[in-house]
């Protein structure tokens, strides 16, 4: 599994809602603060809240609030909720599998890729919103992260792999 640009997305605005967990916070304010577009955060937000993680209240002292305290929101639900699957191949998939015709005699499939997924699955349990907000009110910005995000055709065309 790697993260997408959506994941990062996703934990600046749910760190953001974690360090402000005793108050709604307006998307506006998320925005201005995380540096993200409108629309696509709205977009963020609305998968959140149909996830039962965020909350919304209409109305001018509305916005948005983690459904529960940060330290009850694991990295593994967020991502679960953006509906990404955590796993490195479909065929070990949990929440998204698709059958493998070596499935039940693929060596590498059982010893590696299951274990990948399971740990993978740890990780993003262990850590939660409030270690998001850890980082946010250290001053922290997840942004620059999206730079390291790998982009397989980006490292085809600049020649550093070569086409199989």
């Amino acid at each position: 599994m790697r993260l997408s640009s959506l994941d990062v997305h996703a934990f600046q605005a749910v760190g953001y809602l974690a360090a402000y967990a005793d108050r709604w916070v307006t998307a506006a304010e998320v925005c201005e603060h995380t540096l993200l577009s409108r629309a696509f955060l709205l977009r963020v937000l609305a998968c959140l809240v149909r996830g039962g993680i965020v909350v919304s209240k209409r109305g001018s002292a509305g916005g948005y609030q983690l459904a529960r305290l940060p330290t009850q929101v694991t990295l593994r639900e967020v991502v679960q909720v953006l509906e990404r699957p955590v796993a490195p191949l479909s065929c070990v998939s949990l929440s998204a599998p698709v059958p493998c015709v070596h499935q039940n005699d693929c060596g590498i499939r059982r010893d590696v890729y299951t274990e990948l997924r399971d740990v993978t699955h740890a990780v993003l349990a262990r850590f939660t919103a409030a270690d998001l907000a850890t980082d946010l009110q250290a001053g922290r910005s997840y942004s620059p992260c999206l730079n390291h995000l790998w982009h397989p055709q980006q490292e085809l065309a600049a020649g550093r792999w070569s086409k199989v």
